[in-house]
């Protein structure tokens, strides 16, 4: 679990795994009608309609499929700030300001999610139709992150009730567990001084085992849960072929089908962890009619899955990479270990996972004097406000004691800031002050490999040797 931050909105785009992968050999899916309905409205119609906007020099599009950008948006988020509090665009407006993504996300006239008129009545119908429930993805209603008012309220107030701090301080000693182990594994692979790889090997593992402790997930079906989160995570990408939406909507039903039976055990057997907990907070809620349904509960439930394990592994592997190219901040934090807290918000604010949200008005809104009218997508470019020069002094710079580190906006604001937050620092911390401490002499082993995807930014390879090794304390 980390980041299960409900600021990762589905845009007519939503986020990816750049390690997944549609295996060859898996069976060609057979054509049905009401998938292939899904998969033009969700996937093949936006991504045209992105390619041909940013051959119109359209900001937003741009930034979802020009490959240089994504590599270097700082100085596109200069020019943004330069042109106003909010810019106008063809598809949506955009601000990269600090003050004014925080008061848009605090507004409470702007809402999650897509509005419903920006699709047709008749299309909205054929989508209603063709739904097939158990392969919803985790980035459309009813989930968490996509609902609004009371709806969003109802969901947020069960599943936070999974989230106490006596259940997070819990799972630090877990945490720290897993962490270990896997750095065991590591040392004894590359004894010979070989090349690791930080995402493949750690970061792209430590999430995955620890949110298996959060849903309940037996350790003989923790490799199941692996591949369908690299075959469901596929459904972010921009323009997946129809053969890869097949296939992640097949591991979608596995898994949901998983779920729904494991709601019901859970029920018979409460388990000692954080899932257990919010199926027994939904069902006692239910006695007033506040409980989820079990939709719900498998979104909410595939949202703790997947927006907290691709967050964590960036987080992750960017901070590696921040730490190793600025030593001088590690001596910082190997002399004064208090500071870690910092160093973690530090981190989110320069190498945010989740990069781009968007939010619309339910009427026209002034926003420092700019007219948002109602139903008009914003693009807060939350990657740009935590680089905004207003709010950070010497914005660009990585300062492990920066007083303000917290006042990013990575995590969100508003009603839908990150739900996870505490446990999200948690697991940075713990994966991070661990891999430093075991192999202090930690450095670069060649260029790391930055994931496709501009709306939530990571590193898929980052190459490492080990060095000497410090004695774990057993």
């Amino acid at each position: 679990m980390t980041l299960l931050s409900e600021s990762v909105n589905h845009v007519g785009m939503t986020l990816t795994s750049p390690r997944a992968t549609t295996p060859a050999t898996r069976p060609i899916p057979r054509p049905d009608l009401k998938s292939a309905l899904r998969w033009s409205l969700r996937q093949a119609a936006p991504a045209v309609s992105m390619k041909l906007g940013a051959r119109t020099g359209d900001t937003f599009a741009r930034f979802n499929v020009d490959r240089a950008l994504q590599r270097n948006p700082l100085p596109v988020y200069d020019q943004l700030r330069a042109q106003g509090p909010i810019v106008p665009g063809r598809y949506m407006m955009t601000t990269a300001r600090h003050d004014v993504s925080y008061q848009l996300l605090r507004h409470e006239s702007f809402r999650s999610g897509i509005p419903d008129e920006m699709l047709p009545k008749p299309l909205r119908r054929l989508l209603a139709w063709a739904e097939d429930p158990l392969a919803v993805p985790f980035t459309e209603r009813p989930t968490m992150i996509m609902e609004n008012g009371q709806t969003h309220l109802r969901i947020r107030r069960v599943a936070s009730r999974a989230f106490t701090p006596k259940a997070i301080d819990a799972l630090r000693a877990r945490t720290e567990e897993i962490a270990d182990e896997l750095l065991d594994r590591m040392e004894h692979k590359h004894r010979d001084g070989s090349v690791a790889d930080i995402v493949e090997e750690y970061a792209g593992t430590l999430p995955v085992l620890v949110i298996a402790d959060i849903l309940g997930v037996p350790a003989d079906l923790q490799p199941t849960f692996m591949t369908w989160g690299d075959r469901i995570l596929q459904i972010a990408a921009l323009g997946v072929p129809y053969r890869t939406y097949r296939d992640i909507e097949g591991a979608l039903r596995e898994m949901n089908g998983w779920f729904l039976e494991h709601f019901a055990e859970l029920r018979r057997n409460p388990g000692d962890n954080l899932l257990s907990r919010m199926v027994a907070a939904s069902d006692d809620e239910g006695r007033s009619g506040a409980g989820l349904s079990e939709q719900e509960l498998m979104q909410t439930a595939g949202l703790l899955l997947f927006a907290g394990f691709e967050t964590t592994v960036n987080l992750i592997g960017s901070g590696t990479l921040r730490l190793l190219a600025h030593p001088d901040q590690l001596e910082i934090l190997r002399a004064q270990p208090e500071y870690w807290r910092t160093a973690i918000d530090e981190m989110l604010r320069l190498d945010g996972p989740v990069q781009i949200t968007a939010r619309y008005p339910v009427e026209d809104v002034v926003i420092q004097g700019v007219k948002v009218p109602r139903g008009r997508m914003v693009a807060t470019l939350l990657a740009g406000a935590n680089r905004d020069p207003a709010a950070f002094p010497d914005p660009n710079r990585f300062d492990v004691t920066r007083a303000n580190a917290k006042e990013h906006l990575a995590l969100g604001a508003g009603v839908h800031i990150c739900l996870g937050a505490s446990l999200a620092r948690m697991e940075g911390e713990v994966g991070l002050g661990r891999l430093f401490e075991r192999f202090p002499n930690l450095a670069k082993a060649g260029e790391p490999t930055l994931g496709p995807n501009a709306l939530l930014r990571g590193y898929v390879h980052v190459p490492a040797r080990l060095g000497e090794v410090t004695a774990r304390q057993l």
